[in-house]
């Protein structure tokens, strides 16, 4: 602070200069169409230039893209892009449905930094970021939620954003729901994974340690599919979790599972990973093994193997893990849960036969003190020192005293969400502090 001291107090007490006199509202300059002309490795030289940032000490960040390098989006490669959407060039990005009585579909999107973004500019993002034509209407779908951060200027904390693709459109693609899903080596998931990022640089100049001071996240630039075929009998997929406002009907309605949406994952920071080696938790099944013998030993039966009624305290085990991400909460909240499809299959025959009897069961089940939460990061300034409202009774955080629980699950049991992804043979449950998703259509932008 001290170093920064004499120069706030300079420009505080300063007279102002006829520059900072003058009003009006601020109308950025477009930028120009054509970027740069030149050879394609002149192309890639300039596109990859960096600025020195003294937030890093005087590292190099990327001036125009995500810092890796980026294919060069010449006038024909936009035109092919193009070719996946029906949308003109010159067209405004806009919201493609209605999301409340007052956010109607056509509600222009404006970016951090007050620009608009064509559809154009979404399509050079895309081939700078190696995206197929057919992979355009996710990649507007993506715009139209802002791309990957759009808190610029400002502070993003570390929060990062993961990206999931749920309906059919994944498959017409040639996306990855199943082993390494999270990984790298498939195109699809790979390209649209990185789009977002490209386009908080490009469209809304999001550098990191000028416009952007960010904790820094690992979970950024990942797009993965829900496995619609892993999916139990009886579980509904993100998108038909996803709602929009009908104007006619006047109320919100699901999209159904014919229909393809884009989800937004903020992982406000962390993320808890619980995985079980494959041979324990297979014992699941047969009532052996050491998860077995952890759980007889909860329920006081550690010298037995297999009592009579231990089957369903077994099959519940997967859920038992989920209890650990109350201890590593930095405030009570929904939270998003990717679970694998065996994992999924052990719930169903738990008895959780949808969704939303697990959404219930950790709004009922779990629970947090005032005084817990007070001890959490995030208390003072989501609270306003504890003196807002608590949302379910109405009383400030203040007035309910230390000993009273609030739900640790988030005010709602549809504020928590699950997508099965990622299987082959693991028994995986991530869970990202960040609740549902943020959703976008992609059928709209055919």
């Amino acid at each position: 602070m001290a170093t920064f001291f004499d120069k706030v107090a300079k420009a505080l007490t300063d007279p102002l200069t006829a520059k900072e006199k003058e009003s009006g509202l601020y109308s950025p300059p477009s930028p120009p169409r054509v970027l740069f002309e030149g050879t394609y490795d002149e192309a890639q030289d300039f596109l990859s230039q960096a600025m020195q940032v003294t937030n890093c000490r005087q590292c190099p960040i990327a001036k125009y893209t995500d810092g890796l390098p980026v294919i060069i989006p010449t006038e024909e490669k936009v035109a092919a892009m193009m070719t996946g959407t029906s949308h003109k060039a010159s067209e405004v990005l806009s919201t493609a449905v209605a999301s409340s009585a007052t956010r109607l579909a056509g509600a222009q999107i404006v970016w951090s930094t007050q620009y608009n973004c064509t559809v154009e500019k979404v399509a050079v993002c895309a081939v700078m970021a190696g995206c197929k034509p057919q992979m355009m209407p996710a990649a507007l779908a993506i715009g139209v939620m802002g791309g990957q951060t759009n808190n610029c200027p400002g502070t993003s904390s570390d929060a990062g954003y993961m990206f999931v693709i749920s309906g059919p459109y994944a498959k017409e693609i040639g996306m990855n729901a199943g082993q390494d899903a999270y990984d790298v080596g498939n195109l699809a998931n790979m390209t649209l994974g990185r789009i977002g990022a490209i386009m908080s640089v490009g469209i809304g100049s999001c550098s990191t340690g000028t416009v952007r001071t960010d904790g820094g996240n690992c979970l950024r630039s990942v797009m993965f599919a829900e496995d619609m075929d892993g999916l139990p009998a009886g579980w509904v997929t993100l998108a038909e979790e996803a709602t929009y406002y009908d104007v006619t009907a006047k109320k919100a309605v699901n999209f159904t599972r014919k229909d393809s949406v884009v989800g937004k994952i903020g992982t406000r920071g962390s993320m808890v990973q619980l995985k079980h080696s494959p041979g324990s938790t297979r014992a699941l099944q047969s009532g052996i093994g050491g998860f077995a013998r952890y759980v007889l030993a909860e329920m006081g039966h550690p010298e037995l193997e297999n009592p009579p009624g231990t089957d369903k305290y077994i099959a519940l085990n997967p859920l038992m893990g989920w209890t650990s991400t109350v201890a590593h909460m930095d405030q009570p909240g929904g939270r998003c849960f990717l679970v694998d499809p065996n994992v999924a299959q052990f719930l169903v025959n738990a008895g959780f036969k949808a969704k939303a009897d697990i959404y219930q069961w950790l709004f009922d089940t779990y629970f947090v003190t005032v005084a817990e939460y007070r001890n959490m990061g995030w208390f003072s300034f989501a609270t306003n020192e504890g003196k807002n409202p608590e949302p379910l009774t109405g009383k400030s955080y203040n007035d309910l005293g230390p000993d009273y629980k609030l739900h640790a699950y988030g005010n709602s049991p549809t504020g928590n969400c699950i997508i099965v992804s990622n299987g082959f043979a693991d028994e995986n449950v991530y869970t990202i502090f960040g609740g549902r998703p943020q959703t976008s259509p992609i059928d709209p932008w055919r």
